[in-house]
């Protein structure tokens, strides 16, 4: 009669290794379906742990063998190689160096992860021939004593990096992904192994520092408490330009500039007063530092365009290492040039010589650099836009507060009309899409012409009426009923232009 430990057992090979082959077979499926890292450990568990599991269960339960057999040793031994080589895969699926791509998945340096997978191998050999062949480790290591401070001595340089590396994982004064400055070299931390620390730097190079000479510098971490991030820019202005003018248009310019926050606000100082201008020191703070150097740039190129429009002067250098006859001169447009482009465009054609001069006198040359913004929906209007050279996209937002596009202007076209509803916001969003020179025509000025000449006033309101259907075309909205008519035999009024008439 059978032993009813070999029944079991033998059943339990029969049947339950089968049902867990299959089992486990479905897992893999399943997480290769979702390309979950998970199906890997699975297989590997399936491919070669169950195999040598099953042999050595077989060799015990049913044939009776025992570790001084051999062949049961090399089973076993082999079995445990394949548990440590499936806890190694299970390592490298829970633990990753990168972006995490599921949520139970831990984000570990490196040099940490590398460790661990050799803690395992280790203790995985140890075992082996501490349990299985029973080999003696202590005699062992005392055998291997000399050697290793011969390899120890050999290889100072490289154990150096492996402590250090050790003590920076346990500091812990960066990790993957933080902008660091060690010495002169600046970059982002792309990877930190046993032996140094990889930096990406701006040029795209990628610049390897031992941990050794990490330990031996000083550190600047741009990212690791707090993400915000100071950027000192100096701009010198002309003796003629007054201080708090000039430190106005600093701060509004900067605060257009993407990227650059608005809680700190940016800081203006006067700095220093050199030979041939005043110098200014700005103090922008954003939270991208990878995009710290177009922020400079973008601000810096709207300085330009701010100052021309503030009438402001960027003083040349002291010093010019070549000769010239004469200093370029700013590019300026007179009164009478004013008054000639006027006169082309169909709005103002039927105005006399006299009035012209009058509103060309009242104007002045704006110019916008590419990207700036020159109203905000929901702002008034500061001033009424004839576009000489550049063009200028209206936009506003939809219900799901979406930019759709309202209209593409080019040179002729006009914008800023809602002066004409005195005080009343701004129904859409105008922004530069490549350098801009415009016409600025106060409001009070251009008021009095509709004042004074009815047709001008008809002109505007239709062109009104025209911008708003646009604008409800842009939002997906139906057109609204409109109260009031024109009529020229009965004189001209519309809500929208109160006081204007006939």
């Amino acid at each position: 009669m059978l032993d009813q430990s070999i029944l079991l057992w033998g059943t339990i090979l029969i049947l339950g290794f089968p049902i867990l082959t299959i089992a486990i077979g479905e897992g893999i499926e399943r997480a290769r379906r979702r390309n979950n890292p998970i199906s890997r450990v699975l297989w590997n568990l399936r491919q070669w742990v169950l195999p040598p599991l099953a042999t050595l269960l077989v060799l015990e339960k049913i044939f009776g063998f025992t570790e001084e057999i051999l062949f049961f040793r090399v089973i076993e031994t082999l079995l445990l190689l394949a548990v440590g080589y499936t806890s190694i895969s299970l390592l490298n699926a829970v633990l990753v160096t990168a972006t995490p791509r599921h949520s139970w998945q831990t984000v570990v340096p490196n040099l940490l992860f590398q460790s661990f997978r050799a803690g395992i191998v280790l203790s995985v050999v140890a075992y082996i021939l501490a349990a299985i062949w029973h080999i003696d480790l202590g005699q062992l290591a005392t055998a291997a004593g000399v050697g290793s401070l011969v390899i120890a001595l050999a290889l100072q340089d490289t154990l150096s990096n492996l402590v250090s590396g050790f003590l920076l994982i346990l500091e812990s004064p960066f990790k993957m992904g933080d902008w660091i400055q060690v010495g002169e070299i600046e970059g982002e931390v792309i990877e930190i192994n046993w032996r140094a620390v990889r930096l990406k730097t701006r040029d795209r190079d990628v610049v390897v520092i031992p941990n050794g000479s990490l330990g031996q510098e000083t550190i600047q971490n741009y990212t690791l408490l707090d993400p915000l991030h100071g950027i000192r820019v100096l701009v010198r202005f002309s003796y003629f330009d007054p201080p708090n003018r000039v430190i106005q248009l600093l701060q509004q310019t900067a605060m257009t500039v993407n990227g650059v926050m608005q809680e700190p606000p940016p800081d203006v100082e006067t700095q220093l007063y050199t030979n041939s201008a005043i110098e200014y020191e700005v103090k922008l703070y954003i939270k991208d530092f990878v995009a710290l150097e177009d922020i400079r740039s973008e601000f810096l190129t709207r300085v330009y365009y701010s100052a021309k429009r503030y009438g402001f002067t960027l003083p040349y250098a002291d010093k010019i290492e070549y000769k010239i006859d004469s200093f370029p001169r700013e590019e300026g447009v007179s009164a009478e040039e004013i008054a000639a482009s006027l006169k082309q465009l169909p709005y103002f054609a039927f105005l006399d010589r006299e009035t012209l001069d009058r509103l060309a006198q009242s104007s002045a040359v704006a110019h916008f650099g590419i990207g700036e913004r020159i109203v905000q929906a929901g702002e008034v209007d500061r001033y009424f836009y004839i576009i000489v050279q550049g063009s200028v996209l209206l936009s506003v937002k939809d219900s799901k507060a979406r930019e759709q596009e309202v209209a593409f202007l080019s040179s002729g076209d006009i914008f800023g009309e809602t002066i004409f509803l005195q005080g009343k916001p701004s129904l859409v969003s105008a922004m530069t899409i490549d350098d801009l020179k415009a016409i600025a025509i106060a409001p009070d000025v251009v008021l009095d012409i509709a004042y004074r000449y009815p047709r001008f006033a008809r002109e505007m309101n239709q062109f009104i009426e025209a911008r708003k259907a646009d604008i409800r075309k842009a939002k997906g909205e139906r057109r609204e009923e409109r109260t009031t008519t024109t009529d020229s035999s009965k004189g001209w009024h519309h809500p929208l232009l109160e006081g204007l008439s006939e």
